[in-house]
């Protein structure tokens, strides 16, 4: 077998990229897998879990605008500095920005699901 010993990195995934893997449903055979194939694969399965997308407002304030760029509207969670659940108003103003009002001002985190 041949030894690589130096490879130009590179952080993209396009739809041209391979990734090379065993295919257990084959005897181990190796096989050649594309982003969309694996991603189609885990999306169907249920495996993939969505990332959570923590926002932080580290200073007291009634409005929150979150920017999250998660491509879509997602669910909200509001917690205090304390740790309790608040209720509030949200506005999506597109799929990567809400925003969030209140009645009054606090610091806490948003958990965008």
């Amino acid at each position: 077998m041949p030894r690589i010993s130096s490879y130009p990195k590179d952080t993209n995934i396009s739809g041209n990229d391979i990734w090379i893997g065993s295919d257990g449903d084959n005897g181990l055979v190796t096989k050649n897998f594309s982003p969309d194939s694996l991603a189609g694969y885990f999306n169907t399965q249920g495996s993939v879990k969505e990332p959570t997308f923590v926002f932080n407002q580290s200073t007291s304030s009634s409005t929150w605008t979150i920017n999250h760029n998660l491509q879509k509207f997602p669910s909200v969670t509001v917690v205090d500095s304390s740790g309790n659940v608040v209720m509030g108003f949200q506005t999506y103003n597109n799929n990567n920005q809400i925003v969030l009002t209140f009645s009054a001002p606090f610091t806490g985190s948003a958990y965008l699901n």
